[in-house]
């Protein structure tokens, strides 16, 4: 009877091995996704940020000038974005694909800076399949997206350059 238990459990563990459901998607990783002419998904940063961000009283995002690093989201807080480039008319789409914190969000936001030097920001809404959009330039195009979770920090969790 002993055996036949050991056996069991045996194949249960080796089925469970097989199926591959032992494996954890490692935060800040981002697969590529094509579309048309550039999309990618982030699920979280890659390193902490040189600069910090804060909340305005009437409710926005800021954030410092400068240049900072990728903010790390919280462990299971994963937010997936996609930017496309339209290659006719250069606009540049920013769309939330929802994610493991996407019930986490107060509010997000998607900034374009654009080759001429030129920025723009708009709030991006927390519900899949939520987008924006930016006129974008011949040039190299950036879009940097930050959200405010409800633990009342800000992060700034994806940034992907589009020419």
């Amino acid at each position: 009877m002993d055996m036949r238990i050991f056996l069991v459990g045996l194949l249960v563990a080796l089925a469970v091995c097989a199926a591959g459901c032992t494996q954890t998607a490692q935060p800040g990783s981002q697969t590529p996704v094509s579309t048309q002419q550039t999309n990618q998904v982030a699920t979280g940063g890659a390193t902490p940020a040189a600069t910090t961000s804060s909340n305005t009283p009437g409710g926005g995002i800021t954030q410092s000038p400068t240049t900072a690093a990728l903010q790390t989201l919280p462990v299971g807080q994963d937010l997936a974005i996609q930017v496309n480039r339209d290659p006719l008319n250069r606009e540049l789409t920013v769309i939330f694909n929802g994610g493991r914190g996407q019930g986490a969000v107060r509010e997000m936001e998607a900034t374009v800076i654009r080759s001429d030097g030129t920025t723009e920001t708009k709030p991006l809404a927390s519900r899949t399949g939520s987008e924006v959009v930016f006129k974008g330039t011949k040039g190299v195009d950036t879009i940097r997206v930050s959200a405010r979770l409800t633990n009342g920090n800000t992060y700034r969790f994806f940034e992907q350059s589009i020419k």
